[in-house]
């Protein structure tokens, strides 16, 4: 029992940390669902000051204290201390892992006396107990600032005693993170396989298996330790992959001093150089920024990655919106009690002044493409495998530079490729992909992408747009969200995966992000304004269409989505003060809202970022609004089979679309009514211009399908080759958006016809002959045919006649 002076000692010392540490927690919902009366807390060193915090946040968030005593078991105490400091100065060195607590020896026996004792259902329920790891990090090591002195006291992986605990707590404070581990049964851990062995192997059982959770815990809190990261480069030079790379370089009659001068130079351009202090300034420079020019950034699907990263290495997957992506990203782990990811950037970034900052926070940098450079791509698979050996996350961008139309862009596969070479060759810990959905309300480069999408050609960065960048200080962004989805474990995708595994992978990555989309405030709202006519409408048709594009983006059946929960009146109140909206006031009826040239051209971009979520249930409804008689939902099920697996592929979303389901959400939201064993538009005017403006969503879409079918048909089989039929639908999309005035800038865009064609590739419906030329099944006319009854007679009319001079195709 403590003494009344232990006690006063103990009052008084918690109130002092009360006022001084603000300390985070994470994980807490784990153990507040594990009944108090059965719940220990294991801690990994001896420290006051641990038991004084824990104590805090248990009041805090309704937890038992750890001083409070566990009746059942006859214990003063609800927690112990897994090593016992030893020597004079009473450190945590590598001695003290070699004993264990009295505390936990006791209740250990008892929960085997138990075991072994008669009527177990009885004893069970009696004597449950939950064992709850709780890691506490007083100042994480990647949170080091430029203070030499706050560097020199935060946590990490060297060992440490009670004169710098007391240290680190005066002098981080305000980085204080409490991680509550996953509670695990103590009973069944115990008293597993008691009658096999002895009460001392069964203690170290428990210790080790709390070691490892303590260690999985503090590398995914502050990353692996970093005390030999200066001799990385030196170990990618020795490694046999770059001498093998150099020796058959050189066997060519090339220099071989000059090919490891060569190889010297590439890793130094490539290696990161974290610098926790670096880290520190950048994060508090980071959250000015985000608090001064966003409102909030959102974060969802944060739980399904902490529990991943207790056992994996991980490896980031975003789409790529913005050059904000990879800080963001950084901010929210850091924030969230995560590493910060090493980040592969494109060399392009590598500029004066700048790389050397993202250097520092993470970056290693690569070049666009080294296909042909044997000895720098031999370095650089070299460098990626052993920054994954050390335990390091990491960050890349498979799509390969930032989306210009919006749209999540195919996945390269030279990243990947590396990372499963890296998983053959052996990691201490298994590797899992992490995908994750980035959304901005406004982007940073709105200006650039506007011009790109108008035709312009991208411009190399450089230090006057960094510079010319910091204007952004003084705009307001709205809100940014952070969305991850269901991490990808690399090793249960391969054992199930059949073909080419780096194939399959480049195709479930991309799902997996569009799974997970966050639709914002301005994703609603140019949804619905790009598929009216002139892009104006009232705002009482508006708050309607965005009222019925937040229900069906919330009923989808196989994916994560988040909607914006805001009401639909507020949405557009919001997307006005972002200067997206312009209103024109009516005395007579509802104010019309419409869009400037500038802004109409953006929203295609926020428009592309979300649009797979009701590409479903918007190619139903453009089946549905141009038939004259009620479409069957075979009929309906047909089409779905023969289309859809186009656009999921050009949308990187689930190709089984679910007809059923959305014909049955689309009646019960009143824009189609059941009539005659079939589907028609409602009869209701303001239903049927929902109904309309739903489909007119992916309406471009099928048109740009039926320009590429119709080529090809018309063409015939064994005429054109891949260059050359691209190139004929290019110019025909051209040619009709002009005319026609279609409000897609990607219509015409090769990379989607090239998708589309890769879309039918995949599926055997057009292969290449031996002179190298595209012949096709008739598949292609079925395809066809179920287009051109989608698309409006007019608009069908003038395609034929751009594509095929009046005439009907083939059929």
């Amino acid at each position: 029992m403590l003494t009344a002076w232990k006690r006063f000692n103990y009052a008084f010392a918690l109130r002092i940390l009360r006022v001084w540490a603000k300390p985070t927690a994470c994980g807490v919902d784990r153990v507040q669902g594990v009944g108090g009366d059965a719940l220990v807390y294991a801690l990994a060193n001896r420290s006051l000051a641990d038991i004084l915090l824990l104590d805090l946040l248990a009041a805090a968030n309704g937890l038992p204290s750890p001083v409070a005593p566990l009746t059942d078991f006859d214990e003063a105490r609800r927690f112990f201390f897994l090593n016992r400091p030893s020597g004079f100065w009473r450190r945590n060195t590598m001695l003290a892992a070699k004993t264990t607590s009295a505390r936990m020896r006791r209740l250990q026996a008892k929960l085997a006396e138990d075991a072994a004792a008669p009527a177990p259902g009885e004893r069970e329920a009696r004597r449950a107990l939950w064992l709850a790891p709780v890691s506490i990090f007083w100042g994480r090591a990647a949170n080091k600032d430029r203070s030499w002195i706050r560097s020199l006291f935060s946590e990490g992986w060297a060992v440490s005693s009670r004169l710098r605990r007391l240290l680190i707590l005066l002098f981080n404070r305000r980085d204080i993170l409490v991680a509550f581990g996953e509670p695990l049964p103590w009973h069944d851990i115990a008293c597993g396989g008691a009658a096999r062995l002895s009460q001392s192997r069964l203690t170290r059982r428990t210790a080790r298996l709390l070691r490892v959770k303590f260690r999985n815990e503090k590398v995914a809190a502050i990353g692996p330790d970093l005390s030999h990261r200066r001799t990385l480069a030196a170990q990618v030079l020795r490694s046999s992959q770059v001498a093998a790379a150099v020796a058959a370089e050189a066997s060519q009659g090339r220099g071989r001093e000059r090919l490891e001068r060569k190889a010297r130079k590439a890793v130094l351009a490539i290696a990161a150089d974290m610098s926790y202090p670096a880290t520190r300034v950048l994060d508090r420079l980071l959250t000015g920024f985000w608090r001064r020019v966003y409102e909030g950034v959102r974060v969802s699907g944060i739980e399904r990655l902490r529990a991943v990263a207790q056992t994996h290495t991980v490896v980031y997957v975003p789409c790529h919106r913005s050059h904000i992506d990879y800080l963001l990203l950084s901010h929210v782990l850091h924030h969230r009690g995560l590493m910060i990811p090493h980040i592969a950037a494109g060399d392009n970034l590598d500029l004066p002044v700048v790389g050397g900052v993202l250097r520092r926070g993470g970056a290693f940098f690569m070049r666009r493409s080294f296909a042909r450079d044997r000895v720098y791509a031999a370095v650089f698979a070299e460098y990626l495998y052993q920054v994954f050996r050390r335990g390091h996350s990491v960050e890349y961008f498979i799509e390969g530079g930032r989306t210009r139309t919006g749209r999540l862009l195919p996945a390269r596969a030279g990243l990947l490729q590396m990372t499963l070479d890296a998983h053959r060759r052996g990691l201490p810990r298994p590797l899992a992909f992490a995908p994750v959905f980035l959304g901005y309300e406004k982007v940073i480069e709105a200006g650039s992408y506007v011009d790109e999408l108008r035709g312009a050609t991208k411009k190399s960065e450089t230090i006057g747009d960094v510079l010319r960048g910091l204007r952004l200080a003084r705009q307001f962004l709205g809100t940014a969200q952070v969305c991850f989805g269901e991490p990808i474990r690399l090793a249960p995708f391969l054992a199930t995966t059949s073909g080419d595994p780096g194939r399959a992978l480049a195709a479930r990555i991309p799902t997996a992000i569009n799974a997970c989309a966050f639709v914002n405030a301005t994703n609603l709202v140019a949804l619905a304004m790009l598929s009216t006519a002139r892009q104006a409408i009232e705002e009482t048709a508006l708050i309607e269409q965005i009222e019925l594009y937040r229900r069906l983006a919330g009923r989808a059946p196989k994916a994560m989505y988040e909607v914006e929960p805001a009401p639909a009146a507020e949405i557009v109140r919001r997307v006005e003060r972002l200067g997206l909206l312009d209103r024109q006031s009516s005395s007579t009826g509802a104010d019309v809202l419409g869009q400037g040239r500038f802004a109409a051209v953006l929203m295609t971009w926020y428009r592309n970022n979300i649009v797979h979520v009701l590409a479903a249930p918007a190619f139903a409804a453009c089946l549905v609004i141009n038939r004259r008689r009620a479409i069957t939902d075979a009929h309906v099920r047909r089409l779905f089979a023969t289309v859809f697996p186009y656009l999921a592929n050009e949308f990187h979303i689930d190709a089984d679309g679910d007809p059923d389901h959305w014909l049955s959400e689309l009646e019960a939201a009143g824009v189609i009514e059941r009539r005659g064993g079939g589907f028609v538009p409602p009869a209701d005017s303001a239903a049927r211009f929902q109904l309309r403006l739903l489909a007119n969503t992916v309406m471009h879409i099928l048109e740009r399908f039926y320009i590429a079918a119709v080529v090809l048909v018309t063409s015939g089989a064994g005429v054109l080759d891949r260059g050359a039929l691209l190139g004929a639908c290019r110019t025909r999309a051209q040619r009709i958006s002009q005319l026609y005035g279609i409000g897609a800038p990607e219509f015409a865009d090769a990379r989607l016809f090239e998708g589309l064609f890769q879309g039918l590739a995949n599926h055997k419906v057009v292969t290449t002959n031996a002179e190298g030329k595209l012949i096709f099944d008739d598949r292609i006319r079925e395809i066809t045919r179920a287009a051109r009854g989608v698309i409006a007679p007019a608009l069908r009319q003038a395609l034929e006649e751009q594509v095929i001079g009046g005439a009907s195709p083939r059929r």
